[in-house]
């Protein structure tokens, strides 16, 4: 097989951060300045060709007015241009790209679109190793993956640097009106950049294994999840900019009456924190950050006070950021596009990008979000304030409603029931746990009888929900002090630490199973490592020392990676010093690549999770061959389009919770809903 590397470098006046690949390389403003390809023979791993198609080669190649329909070369035809045209055309090829979305808008949307290359819509034909890399639980980022894989070559940061000033417009002048860079010399340092580009994205695909068969077909649906999009309620949308704005103006306007006009916005975060503190204790009230202030209320009496913190929370609510997220993110066709992350998490789940639908907030039984909508676009901000007073809340409650199906379609979702505990209990092979789930019992109130040694029924609220909480939480080896914060983080409500006690060791003593399978799972994984080669089984899960990474062998045949793998003596959080399997990963919280520590819990949850994405992602893929073409996915959910009067919810739960043969005996459940517009 041929594979073509590419990487391209352009321009915009559009940031692709800021509202992904699909929608900038559908800007007027964007513009290739090059492309670099290099041509492999993958059975001999030798270089067919290499080469550069610079700004200039595309200006004497192209008409640049011809933007309708390819008519040909113009000028002196450019060996390489037709090279690489010969490539697509070839149906064998490959094309590969580091991010490859980025790759495939460019080709589809500008160079097939405006200059008649042919076009190369099928994901058949592309590869990731940023997909790669990210299987192996590697920075996304090219050059930091080079790094983390010990390569020989590596990015040309200096290069980078000329590159971030080409590709952005800069200020105009009187001396230089116009919106860009140009000089010679940096473009040509921008050619080998981008040539380096290539060598270092070979260089990674040369260093990790292709995605398996199953893997690679999750891939490739996610990449046409990502270019197909999902539909937006536009004049609902814009609506709700305006009531947002406007009452968010209002309330910044009483702040400064409030104040005096020492404080202007809700946002002047400082000023505002001034002034409280001429008021307020700053033992009582540290910050004004939203779980501060929601505390503070509660025991707030001083009614100034009160009405101060009450706008911060109205006027800065982040959730209505969203709304403008979503107009700078939207498409012609009314689209958002590229809202997912193939391997976003190292178990292998998917992430969330541009609007970020995983963090819409929740819906309220407060609001229906329907009637809120329907109300919205009236347009009439006056009676909407009447029915909702909570402008804003309103609108951050309906936030999910202004994503809507396709014309002529219906939206059909199910969201895995207890996913995590359903899949824990399988992978322990705890008989207790599995039992309840099979029999369709309530395992919250079991688990509240058990904690309070009474029958506990769903009446009973408070107790069922800790006796959720507990289901749910204590599975990862979570401590009494942890979960005490954890029961208050997620229900608001307070229990004891002797109660927190009681809880985790009730879990413990009920599903001992459980309690064993963290320990055999560390055990393992550090066997696997001081014999290094060797591979270890414990139970369901295989591990092994393969080059660089411990991989974790999930029942679905998947691994899950750990890279640099090391044994350290490690101090634990209760004092005593205990051997700890340590890897490199990206840090969550300072996003730097460094070595990590885990422990059994840790190591449960990822099989766990991972184990559970396998299943949805399996479900998604058995959905797409029923006509089911999902539109994205949200944690354990799957949100799909299907033609009105088609389809049903009860197949889709069915098809989505239907287990493949290596999960043989997990209770699986699913439960969905069907409409025009996505709920919680």
């Amino acid at each position: 097989m041929v594979k073509v590397h590419l990487d391209f470098e352009t321009r915009s006046k559009i940031s692709v951060v800021d509202v992904g690949p699909w929608r900038y390389s559908m800007d007027p403003s964007t513009t290739v300045l090059c492309l670099c390809y290099r041509v492999i023979d993958e059975k001999t791993k030798e270089t067919i060709k290499e080469d550069i198609i610079t700004k200039e080669d595309f200006e004497n190649q192209f008409d640049y007015n011809v933007m309708t329909e390819y008519v040909g070369p113009c000028k002196i035809p450019i060996l390489s241009i037709s090279s690489l045209i010969n490539f697509a055309k070839d149906p064998e090829v490959r094309f590969e790209a580091h991010n490859a979305m980025f790759e495939y808008c460019m080709w589809n949307n500008v160079l097939a679109r405006s200059f008649g290359f042919p076009e190369l819509k099928d994901f058949n034909r592309w590869e990731c190793t940023a997909s790669k890399a990210a299987t192996h639980a590697l920075p996304r980022a090219l050059g930091n993956c080079a790094i983390a894989l010990h390569l020989s070559v590596n990015k040309d940061e200096t290069g980078k640097r000329v590159m971030m000033k080409l590709s952005r417009p800069k200020k105009p002048s009187k001396k230089d009106p116009t919106i860009w860079y140009n000089d010679v010399e940096d473009f040509k340092t921008l050619y080998d950049y981008c040539v380096q580009d290539v060598v270092v994205e070979s260089a990674i695909d040369e260093a990790l294994p292709p995605l398996n068969p199953i893997e690679r077909e999750i891939w490739k649906l996610d990449q046409t999840i990502n270019s197909r999009g999902i539909r937006i309620d536009t004049a609902a949308l814009d609506i709700a900019i305006d009531f947002a704005q406007r009452f968010k103006d209002e309330l910044n306007n009483e702040l400064c009456n409030i104040t005096g006009g020492l404080v202007n916005k809700a946002s002047e975060v400082k000023k505002l924190t001034a002034y409280l503190q001429d008021f307020v204790d700053k033992k009582e009230l540290p910050n004004i950050n939203a779980a501060v202030v929601k505390e503070y209320l509660k025991k707030c009496t001083d009614s100034k006070i009160r009405r101060i913190l009450e706008i911060r929370q109205q006027a800065g609510k982040s959730s209505t950021s969203k709304l403008e997220t979503i107009k700078t993110c939207m498409c012609e066709d009314e689209k958002v596009r590229d809202i997912l992350v193939y391997h976003g998490a190292s178990t292998g789940r998917w992430a969330g990008a541009g609007i970020q639908v995983q963090n819409f907030p929740r819906g309220s039984k407060e609001y229906d979000v329907d009637t809120v909508i329907e109300t919205l676009k009236t347009n009439n901000y006056e009676a909407f304030k009447l029915i909702y007073p909570n402008v804003v809340d309103a609108i951050s409650a309906a936030l999910r409603g202004l994503l809507i199906a396709d014309e002529g379609n219906d939206l059909i979702a199910a969201d895995f029931s207890a996913i995590e505990a359903r899949v824990l209990f399988w992978v322990a092979q705890c008989k207790a746990g599995l039992n309840a789930f099979v029999n369709g019992e309530d395992i919250y109130c079991l688990m509240a009888s058990e904690i309070y040694k009474r029958k506990i029924s769903k009446k009973d609220k408070d107790e069922r929900q800790l006796g959720k909480t507990c289901v749910l939480g204590c599975g990862y080896q979570m401590g009494a002090a942890r979960f005490k914060e954890h029961v208050k983080l997620l229900t608001g409500m307070e229990i004891s630490e002797a109660m927190a006690k009681l809880t985790v060791d009730t879990y413990r003593s009920t599903y001992p199973e459980v309690v064993a399978f963290w320990y055999s799972q560390e055990r393992a994984a550090i066997k696997a490592v001081r014999e290094s080669g060797r591979l270890i089984t414990e139970g369901l899960i295989k591990w092994k020392v393969q080059g660089h990474f411990l991989y974790c062998r999930l029942p679905s045949g998947r691994c899950i990676a750990y890279c640099d793998p090391i044994i350290k003596p490690i101090e634990t959080k209760w004092g005593e010093i205990k051997e700890q399997l340590t890897f490199m990963a990206v840090n969550s919280l300072t996003k730097k690549w460094e070595r990590q520590h885990t422990y059994g819990g840790m190591i449960a949850e990822n099989i766990v999770q991972g184990t559970a994405r396998d299943l949805m992602a399996y479900g998604m893929l058995n959905l797409e061959k029923k006509g089911y073409k999902s539109a994205m996915t949200v944690h354990d959910e799957v949100v799909a389009n299907v033609l009105k009067g088609t389809g049903s919810v009860q197949e889709f739960e069915t098809i989505l919770a239907t287990t493949p043969e290596w999960a043989d005996g997990c209770p699986v459940k699913a439960e969905g809903w069907r409409g025009n517009r996505y709920r919680k």
